[in-house]
């Protein structure tokens, strides 16, 4: 079921933003629908092409089929050419796809970093991005991603403060991930299960929170939250304790 919510929702997402792409004045269609006027068409074509990707979600979330709520709205509209009316109903359209979007992500419930571990945090901007992160994870998890990666350098300046005073991780004042884990690595800050830890997270996941900070198109899925959270819970005790 977790991989056809998070299929459903990238689909969703991809119909969304073509929905938002319609040009009903200049957009080029087939108009194939007998006596329908060219916006009118236009919505249609767009609801068969995601068709199946709405019938998907209705089967999922046992509502009704995206295609009915649209049409619904666009009742007696057949033959109408005015493209300001349907840029009037595209917003609402539009929300119809986010309710379903926000559904679908209501259907996964994010592990918590335990609350035990953020009250024994002494650093205080650590433990306050902490907190956030909790309370963002399961509602913004793309904001919760991004502030993961303050979060991770803050964890390995705190123990290198631990391990070694003087060194480079635990004074330097640039938190960019991928130098602080380049530090932690160089000056052995991290213990040998916490490193291969780190080091693999590195490997299969650090894209999650890069490509999210960085690239302009790129979403992440809630479920990809679980992935920094186990992180954070095994390596806080190594601070707090």
């Amino acid at each position: 079921m977790e991989l056809r919510r998070i299929k459903l929702k990238q689909e969703l997402r991809a119909a969304r933003e073509e929905l938002l792409n319609i040009n009903f004045t200049t957009t080029a269609g087939t108009i194939t629908y007998s006596n329908a006027s060219r916006p009118y068409g236009l919505v249609l074509e767009w609801l068969d092409k995601w068709n199946a990707t709405f019938n998907r979600y209705a089967a999922f979330s046992g509502e009704l089929s995206l295609n009915y709520n649209v049409e619904r709205e666009m009742r007696g509209y057949h033959q109408e050419t005015d493209v300001e009316i349907f840029n009037e109903m595209r917003p609402t359209f539009v929300g119809f796809i986010d309710r379903a979007l926000s559904n679908l992500d209501q259907t996964h419930a994010v592990k918590p970093v335990l609350e035990d571990y953020i009250k024994r945090v002494q650093d205080t901007k650590l433990a306050e991005m902490l907190k956030e992160f909790n309370a963002a994870k399961a509602i913004a998890p793309n904001l919760a991603a991004i502030g993961f990666r303050t979060i991770l350098s803050l964890i390995i300046q705190e123990k290198a403060k631990r391990v070694n005073p003087t060194s480079n991780a635990a004074t330097c004042t640039d938190l960019a991930p991928g130098s602080m884990l380049s530090r932690a690595r160089n000056e052995n800050i991290l213990s040998p299960d916490e490193q291969r830890l780190v080091d693999s997270f590195e490997a299969t996941h650090r894209g999650i929170y890069d490509l999210v900070t960085h690239r302009p198109t790129v979403l992440i899925d809630k479920s990809e939250v679980d992935t920094m959270v186990d992180l954070l819970n095994k390596l806080l005790p190594s601070i707090i304790n």
